[in-house]
This record gives C-alpha cells, sequence and structure tokens, in this order.
C-alpha cells in the first residue's frame, strides 16, 4: 500500500508541471477551445511524441509483474521525470479564466484520487470493486499523457463559468 501513495505523490508531483505547460499552451491561445484544439494536433511531437511515452511502454512491460513492481517502477519513473523537467520554469498569468480552469482540473483529479484510494483499500479488504489495481495505473498515465486533451475538456466544462462570471461582473 506504501508503494502506491509513494508513486501517487510522485505522480502528483510530476503532472504539476505537466499540466502547467498546458495550461501555459491554454493561455497562449487565449483560452480558445478551436484553437487550442487546432495548437494540440499542430504540436503533435511536443504533445504525443514525449519522454512520458515511456511510462506507457513502462506500464505494460510491468503489467506482467505484481502490484508492488508496478508501484517502485512508477516511483522511479515520475521521479525521474518531475527532476529532469523541474528546472524549466514557466510564468502562468493568473486570472479568473486561468483560476477555474485549474479548480476544475484540481477536483477532476481530487475525484478520480479519492475514487482510487477507496477502491483501493477496498481491493485489499476484500471487498472488491475492480478485479486489476493495475487499472489505477493505467488510468492515472493516461490522464498524464492526455494532459492537453484533459486541459481542453477543463476548459470546456469552464466556458459556462466564465459567462456566469461576466454576466455577474456586469451586473455590478
Amino acid at each position: 500500500m506504501i508503494f502506491f501513495y509513494i508513486s501517487l505523490s510522485t505522480y502528483i508531483c510530476f503532472n504539476i508541471i505537466k499540466y502547467k505547460k498546458s495550461f501555459f499552451a491554454l493561455q497562449k491561445n487565449k483560452y480558445s477551445i478551436k484553437e487550442y484544439g487546432k495548437w494540440i494536433f499542430k504540436n503533435y511531437k511536443e504533445v504525443f511524441l514525449n519522454k512520458e511515452l515511456l511510462a506507457i511502454i513502462l506500464l505494460i512491460i510491468t503489467l506482467k509483474f505484481n502490484l508492488k513492481v508496478i508501484g517502485v517502477s512508477t516511483v522511479i519513473f515520475y521521479t525521474l521525470m518531475f527532476l529532469l523537467d523541474y528546472k524549466k520554469k514557466i510564468k502562468l498569468k493568473m486570472n479568473k479564466q486561468m483560476i477555474s480552469r485549474i479548480v476544475i482540473t484540481i477536483l477532476v483529479f481530487i475525484g478520480l484520487n479519492i475514487w482510487f484510494i477507496a477502491d483501493y483499500i477496498s481491493y485489499h479488504y476484500a471487498d472488491i470493486i475492480f478485479d486489476n489495481t493495475a487499472l489505477y495505473y493505467i488510468v492515472l498515465i493516461l490522464m498524464s499523457y492526455f494532459s492537453h486533451f484533459v486541459v481542453w475538456i477543463v476548459n470546456l466544462i469552464a466556458k459556462p463559468f466564465d459567462r456566469f462570471i461576466l454576466k455577474n461582473k456586469k451586473r455590478r
């Protein structure tokens, strides 16, 4: 169980940096759903052919082993990825639009992680919801790998909130 929590913490540290890059790209595209979608496919090398593709390969290789091997390999991989990307500084302009997108992203991750942790704990106490706990690592790694798409979906969700904030701002 300790490997799960440690791997989750290294995963979260790396994803803070990764999602910061995604939010920066969204900000450069002026929060436009259409423009950001075009940017994702225009910069496919940066988005899809990155170092994190190794995490997917690593996960496929470690699926034949037990959960501890998957956890340890995830810890090592995301720690290395975090250390490689840590020095690259990106400045985000914090405005209401960015804050709403960050809050929605955090809520998505908190919801998923609470569900995963609860299910993981229930797995070890014979109250099984999923038989394969490697599913957690698969979903988490894919959420990290497809971070630009997650940010695109969060941007899509946040658009109505932006309209609501603008309407309330005009009323004052």
